[in-house]
């Protein structure tokens, strides 16, 4: 949840620099582009933080047979 929290919050902010740079809209109607724009994105997000958690948990804990 962690770090599926932190890669959505990172990805928002990317879209909303973005969309900052090239439109030079208002804070509000960005922070409303930037989280319409990443929606499509949350299944990839979740994945690919639960890969990264479980590779961390195989660093700090690896399984021994």
């Amino acid at each position: 949840m962690y770090i599926s929290y932190a890669l959505g919050l990172a990805v928002i902010f990317a879209f909303a620099v973005t969309l900052w740079a090239f439109t030079r809209w208002r804070v509000d109607r960005i922070a409303i582009w930037a989280v319409l724009l990443f929606l499509p994105l949350v299944p990839v997000v979740t994945f690919l933080s639960r890969v990264l958690w479980i590779y961390l948990d195989q660093t700090v804990d690896p399984e021994t047979k």
